[in-house]
């Protein structure tokens, strides 16, 4: 049974761009909780020692595919929606991250599943949005919408609070962009004006401000 909300944001839509396309940012994003089953975690210990001291990044730490993995996930997905959720996953590791979009990923919704690490937030300045990113919280999101992993509470980021800090440990995973996803995310046709998002688009990394 899917279970989790949609957080729809005050604001008017970005547009996103990349290799010459142009498509509306999505008008909300959909959280969820799921507890991580114990093999998961124990897999995340590997992955704590892999990510790098220095902080401020998120870091690819190798992809997999996980049947059960994979089954889980599509439980807590609004299956109403009919969200696809591609095979694939990632394992993402950071000691608190800056502000930053990942517009390369132009074509997917990205998702991120917190199963190790200290309470933090996925911080949304753009939209004026938060989420929880503790053990469990699960979040899926426009990918090309500025974002930053901080400690709970926080709404800048500074180097020096993360240095040395323990890392937060997602599996991150992709829905496909098709017709039922823009529906869903309310993904439309570029507008006419707004904030311009893509990889060229400088984005400050301690408050997350566009030029």
């Amino acid at each position: 049974m899917s279970s989790g909300a949609f957080i729809r944001f005050p604001v008017k839509p970005a547009i996103c761009q990349a290799a010459g396309s142009r498509r509306s940012s999505a008008r909300c994003l959909w959280v969820s909780h799921l507890e991580p089953p114990a093999t998961l975690r124990e897999q995340a210990r590997s992955i704590i020692e892999q990510c790098p001291q220095t902080p401020g990044r998120v870091h690819p730490l190798g992809g997999f595919e996980d049947a059960p993995v994979h089954r889980l996930l599509t439980t807590v997905l609004p299956a109403d929606r009919g969200l696809l959720l591609r095979k694939r996953l990632e394992w993402y590791a950071c000691r608190g991250a800056g502000f930053h979009n990942d517009a390369h990923y132009f074509d997917v919704l990205f998702g991120a599943w917190c199963v190790a690490g200290p309470p933090r937030d996925i911080v949304f300045p753009r939209v004026t949005a938060r989420v929880g990113a503790a053990l469990g919280d699960l979040v899926i999101f426009d990918p090309c919408e500025p974002h930053a992993v901080l400690d709970a509470g926080q709404d800048a980021y500074a180097r020096e609070r993360y240095e040395g800090a323990a890392p937060s440990v997602f599996v991150g995973f992709e829905i496909a962009l098709d017709a039922a996803a823009r529906a869903a995310f309310a993904i439309n046709g570029p507008p006419i004006a707004g904030d311009v998002l893509s990889s060229s688009v400088p984005i400050n990394a301690e408050t997350g401000a566009l030029p």
